[in-house]
């Protein structure tokens, strides 16, 4: 095993019995895949991943911290086998809300909450923009104001000029959850996302559009996702279809699947997804059975 995870490992575990307000934790995503332009089947790490975070009081204010890394479960990695995810020091005030400083996903990435049903597997991304993690952020989110809940991020790259704001207003109540947000020059683009999901009992809907504005002749790109899931005892039926230009003109990607749980924090499940695109030879048909652990 690769001496750098042996190491973060380790140090994690040593903290975790030092102090008892942080907190080791993880998860293993791995499936044995088919991919019809390899034509052959593969071991998958999904977006498998190890981190640490904790809080601390200080009389007035909390601090909380997290240090998060993906790693390759699959070993196809070689010397490379962790990069960074989400990873942050910041300072939380009772009534007022949190600051963080660090690594971190965009509001407009996490105003979709849980939308997103083929996650880490067959992602969202591959079809619309917006999914962004920036370094160099600097986050301000509020407290729940009942139903309500705030966060903007302006991200700062080393030179001191401003590379981008995102923002987003969620509302999550009884089996309604629905948000809007917008980034403004984060990565060069301007983004605006819309989500909504209703629990109507063991069955959930959702619907998610995606407007792009582009400095082009080509006006607003406009994209789209919908989905929905039922659940039937231990099993879980998900569907999702995704579409827009934003990646690749006439891009549309249809994912179906079942998570069959295991126990609390583990399931097996089964993927079947199709994505097309006018350029045929970006067309892909993928089929994968895995599990997933989470401690």
């Amino acid at each position: 095993m690769n001496k750098t995870l042996i190491a973060l490992a380790t140090s994690m575990a040593l903290v975790s019995v030092a102090q008892a307000d942080v907190k080791f934790y993880g998860k293993m995503n791995v499936a044995t895949a088919y991919e019809n332009e390899s034509e052959k089947f593969a071991v998958e790490s999904n977006a498998s991943r190890l981190g640490i975070k904790g809080s601390e009081d200080l009389s007035t204010s909390k601090i909380i911290y997290q240090a998060e890394y993906q790693i390759d479960v699959d070993g196809d990695g070689g010397a490379n086998v962790l990069s960074q995810r989400d990873t942050y020091i910041g300072l939380a005030y009772k009534g007022m809300g949190t600051v963080k400083m660090g690594v971190m996903d965009t509001p407009l990435k996490k105003s979709q909450g849980k939308f997103d049903l083929f996650n880490d597997i067959v992602d969202i991304k591959k079809v619309l923009d917006g999914d962004n993690r920036m370094p160099n952020t600097v986050n301000y989110t509020t407290e729940k104001m009942g139903a309500l809940q705030s966060s903007v991020s302006v991200i700062l790259p080393e030179d001191g000029s401003s590379e981008g704001v995102s923002a987003n207003v969620v509302y999550k109540k009884g089996d309604i959850y629905a948000s809007a947000a917008f980034d403004s020059k984060v990565k060069g683009e301007a983004t605006q996302r819309a989500t909504v999901i209703y629990s109507l009992g063991d069955i959930k809907v959702g619907a998610l559009i995606n407007n792009v504005d582009t400095a082009d002749s080509k006006g607003d790109e406009l994209g789209f996702a919908v989905n929905a899931s039922m659940k039937m005892g231990m099993n879980t039926l998900k569907a999702q279809y995704d579409s827009g230009e934003q990646k690749e003109a006439g891009a549309n990607s249809l994912s179906l699947g079942v998570d069959h749980k295991l126990a609390k924090a583990t399931k097996a499940y089964f993927v079947f997804s199709q994505f097309a695109a006018d350029d045929a030879t970006k067309e892909t048909t993928i089929l994968a059975m895995g599990l997933e652990h989470k401690f």
